[in-house]
C-alpha cells in the first residue's frame, strides 16, 4: 500500500531552479572575475550582511568598489539577480499540479537575505509554495537538524507524511535522520518516479 502524503518540500538550487548563465559568460569582468568576486565577498562577508537584504547591497557595493568593478552596484545586483539562476518550469508546474491535488508544497533552502527576497517576489515562489523556509529567516542552515526541526515545527503535518528534496546528499541524510522521507534530487525524471514508487502519484 502506497504511503500517505500530505506535503513536499523541495530544496531551491538545484531542485526548482538551476545556474544561469551568468558566471558563464563575460561581461565586462570575465567570467572569472564574476565566480572570483562571488566567492570572495560569501567568504568575507559578516553574518549580518546576510541577514538583512539592506546589509546585503551595502556590504556588495563596497566589495565591489574594492574589487574594482567600473560600474554602479546596481547594475551589477540586477544582473546578478536576473541572471543568477533560471527557475524550472517543469518543475513549477509540478508544485502547481500537486497543491492541486492537495498536496502543499514548501521551500527548504540555504539562502541569504538578497536571494531569499528575489525567490519570495522576482520569481514568485511566495505566491506558488505554501510556505517558504529559508536559512537565513529560521537563523539555521542545512544540513543541521535544528533546520529541518525549525521546518517541522511549522508545517501542520506529520514528518511521516512529508517528502523531501534536495540534490545534496548530506542535506538528505539530514533529513532522514529527523525522520523525514528524503530523496536525492538527481533529475525531474527521477524525482517523479519516486513519487510513484512510495505514493502512487503518477505524472
Amino acid at each position: 500500500m502506497a504511503k500517505k502524503l500530505r506535503g513536499v518540500i523541495f530544496d531551491a538550487d538545484g531542485v526548482l531552479q538551476h545556474a544561469g548563465p551568468f558566471a558563464t559568460v563575460d561581461w565586462v569582468w570575465s567570467a572569472q572575475q564574476h565566480r572570483d568576486f562571488v566567492s570572495g565577498f560569501y567568504r568575507a562577508a559578516a553574518p549580518e550582511a546576510l541577514a538583512d537584504v539592506g546589509a546585503f547591497t551595502t556590504a556588495c557595493e563596497r566589495a565591489l568598489a574594492q574589487a574594482g568593478w567600473p560600474h554602479d552596484a546596481a547594475t551589477y545586483l540586477e544582473r546578478w539577480a536576473q541572471e543568477n539562476v533560471i527557475p524550472d518550469p517543469a518543475m513549477l508546474e509540478d508544485v502547481r499540479r500537486l497543491r492541486a491535488a492537495g498536496i502543499a508544497c514548501y521551500l527548504g533552502s540555504n539562502q541569504d537575505a538578497f536571494w531569499a527576497a528575489h525567490v519570495e517576489t522576482t520569481l514568485g515562489y511566495g505566491a506558488l509554495l505554501d510556505g517558504l523556509f529559508i536559512s537565513c529567516r529560521l537563523g539555521v542552515a542545512k544540513p543541521q537538524a535544528a533546520f529541518f526541526e525549525a521546518i517541522l515545527a511549522q508545517i501542520p503535518f506529520p514528518r511521516e507524511d512529508l517528502i523531501f528534496f534536495d540534490d545534496k546528499a548530506a542535506n538528505v541524510e539530514a533529513a532522514l535522520a529527523c525522520g523525514l522521507e528524503a530523496r536525492l534530487f538527481t533529475s525531474r525524471a527521477r524525482y517523479l518516479q519516486d513519487l510513484e514508487e512510495l505514493y502512487g502519484l503518477e505524472s
